[in-house]
């Protein structure tokens, strides 16, 4: 099925009316000037089209308890003005998929990587039993946009009025013809924020924000993700890696107060008596390497020892080389002589996070 097919008709048109170019997967190569879009990525404002992500629905008299027994975080603390990170794990603790987690109009809804959609609404409704719980995939019901800027704070207040301030904080456009699109802000290198709401409405927010932005494409896009250290699990990812690994707890996506939930035993043992072995890290490689998900990527210390990592997130930074989020062994790079390269000898460096990995730093 190609993206047109899949899209609600009305956002299909005003994409088309923006020049949007789709791929296989639904997302957005480009916006017809393809360079130019990836270099206004560094501060913004720019504004991005995302229904190419999975959405679902959890309704019902029961979906709060039933997304407590099922995620990561504690649900209890989502509500109309707050949204989480969150994560849904295997019986040993790998994670399945991520999730923005987050209430519109009083039901719960799940936002989370596009080519999880089917694998995750099937097992998500084998543990509904007699639940009064209904999951829905709604991606093409409600319009999801991402906006972002060095300044976006001030324009989400003045051309969208609302103020939606810290990460995870959400409310609604007080405005007549937005009332029912949805404003989150969520963790980037600046102010970035997801929006959701139905396509009339969600077209009069795009005429808005694009008064002082430019658009972006979906792979481009992963840049913010990237440098905001959030990595998305995805269909060639899935169930690979355990929660700590991704760094889900330097997100506040793990509750290790709340009751049980799959692979809650395994992720609290290695919170309270072991060591987190692996940690996502931020990488950029000084050569333009075309990484995948699921990638594996060698680098050489000065030494000669291999650092095998496992490739989450990767894009072509903004004027050259490549940047990427991908799973590595701490001891060993802790122990790494000397600078690290590819295998094509190109200059390999970890970056910094917005968060502390170890305690150690």
């Amino acid at each position: 099925m190609t993206a047109n097919t899949q899209l609600d008709p009305i956002w299909a048109e005003h994409l088309a009316e923006q020049n949007a170019q789709f791929d296989e997967h639904g997302k957005i190569t480009t916006f017809g000037h393809a360079e130019l879009e990836r270099i206004l990525i560094k501060n913004g404002p720019v504004v991005t089209s995302l229904t190419h992500q999975a959405l679902i629905k959890v309704a019902g008299s029961e979906a709060q308890q039933f997304l407590q027994a099922q995620l990561t975080s504690d649900i209890n603390k989502v509500d109309d003005h707050h949204a989480q990170i969150s994560a849904y794990c295997d019986p040993q603790g790998n994670v399945l998929a991520d999730f923005l987690v987050f209430k519109y109009q009083g039901d719960f809804y799940l936002s989370f990587d596009g080519s999880l959609r089917e694998p995750i609404l099937k097992r998500l409704q084998m543990f509904v039993l007699r639940s009064d719980v209904q999951l829905t995939e709604v991606s093409q019901e409600l319009i999801h946009i991402g906006f972002a800027g060095e300044f976006g704070d001030l324009d989400i207040q003045r051309r969208l009025n609302t103020k939606v301030k810290h990460d995870f904080e959400s409310g609604f456009i007080s405005s007549r013809h937005m009332k029912d699109v949805l404003v989150i802000k969520v963790p980037g290198p600046y102010h970035k924020y997801a929006l959701f709401g139905p396509a009339e409405q969600m077209k009069e927010a795009w005429k808005k924000i694009r008064d002082n932005s430019d658009v972006t494409n979906s792979y481009d896009w992963r840049l913010l993700d990237i440098a905001s250290g959030v990595a998305h699990i995805t269909e060639a990812t899935t169930g690979q890696f355990t929660a700590q690994f991704l760094n889900l707890d330097k997100l506040d996506a793990i509750n290790f107060q709340k009751g049980c939930f799959p692979g809650q035993e395994i992720i609290a043992r290695i919170h309270y008596r072991g060591k987190v072995t692996k940690r996502t890290l931020r990488l950029h490689l000084a050569e333009n390497l075309d990484l995948n998900p699921g990638d594996s990527l060698e680098l050489k210390d000065e030494a000669d020892k291999t650092h095998k990592l496992t490739v989450l997130n990767a894009s072509s930074d903004i004027f050259t080389g490549t940047l990427c989020l991908a799973v590595g062994t701490l001891k060993s790079l802790e122990g790494a002589t000397g600078d690290l390269t590819s295998e094509n000898g190109a200059k390999v460096s970890i970056e910094p996070l917005p968060y502390l990995v170890t305690e150690e730093e």
